[in-house]
């Protein structure tokens, strides 16, 4: 079978793809609490020695299987050419959490996905602090530890909103920062809680899995969004940008949700992005 054609097995892919986030999984696990050097690739984002050994680790798993597919990872080398026309494209984050990491909090995830045919077709997302593989294709349902999982549904209407647990994560800085925020106050009020989880691919994966009802974000990657992509629409959640459109155009907002409190999450993030910007800072917006 010719790797560099039309046709990749799934299959053999997936096998691979859980190979290589357990090898990095091994990485991290032995480097948590001790990263090595530290990089600031800017406000509050982070690089360590210990994240680039997992990295190397995923990859040339990943290259030994399949040596002709192109790949796309967090970090880097900067000098290196996107494969973005690549046929198939393995997009590797190897630490989803990394302020996490560098400071030894043992919640983090290590992400591999595969954009084929012109879809991402696989994603694996692995948790090695708890040992919890999180896996789909676009012909499997989606799994942790080798059993399904699926979203979780509670009441309707406006109950299910004020009992939903909601999770997300800081933008780095700026302006989204600021809106993320005032968004958080404003559902910390209507919902049962709103968490700051640490790792988005694991935060979407807890959607997925039905630990939480919707994760939301201003401001993150296709290496943070696209295993876990996969993996919570085939546990049948919805995956929207923050303006409740297709996700695969989006600048940097997403929305993971089971179906019920979706448009709920959308209305709390509308009303803070819609203001204007000289309304900002001050005590944001009143429903």
């Amino acid at each position: 079978m010719s790797q560099s054609g039309c046709h990749l097995e799934l299959s053999r892919a997936l096998e691979t793809a859980e190979r290589a986030v357990r090898a990095g999984g091994e990485v991290a696990r032995i480097r948590l609490g001790r990263p090595g050097y530290v990089k600031w690739k800017g406000q509050r984002d982070v690089v360590s020695e210990a994240s680039l050994q997992v990295q190397e680790a995923i990859v040339s798993t990943l290259m030994a299987e399949f040596p002709d597919c192109g790949i796309l990872a967090e970090e880097g080398p900067d000098d290196a050419c996107l494969p973005v026309d690549a046929p198939h494209l393995w997009i590797v984050d190897p630490i989803c959490g990394s302020l996490n990491f560098v400071q030894g909090i043992p919640y983090f995830g290590i992400s591999v996905a595969l954009r084929s045919e012109g879809n991402i077709r696989l994603g694996v997302v692995y948790d090695p602090c708890r040992d919890e593989l999180f896996a789909a294709t676009l012909e499997t349902a989606a799994t942790v530890n080798g059993q399904k999982i699926v979203i979780q549904q509670i009441s309707d209407g406006t109950e299910a909103w004020s009992n939903a647990v909601i999770g997300t994560d800081w933008p780095h800085g700026g302006r989204r920062r600021e809106q993320a925020k005032l968004i958080v106050g404003l559902m910390a009020d209507q919902v049962s809680e709103c968490n700051l989880m640490g790792s988005p691919a694991l935060g979407i994966c807890g959607v997925a899995a039905g630990r939480l009802h919707a994760y939301w974000h201003l401001d993150l990657k296709i290496w943070d969004i696209a295993a876990a992509s996969v993996i919570l629409q085939r546990a049948g959640g919805l995956l929207t940008d923050a303006q409740g459109m297709t996700w695969l155009y989006s600048d940097g907002g997403y929305i993971a949700s089971n179906l019920v409190v979706h448009n709920w999450t959308l209305s709390c993030i509308q009303s803070v992005l819609d203001l204007p910007e000289i309304e900002m800072g001050g005590g944001g917006p009143r429903l």
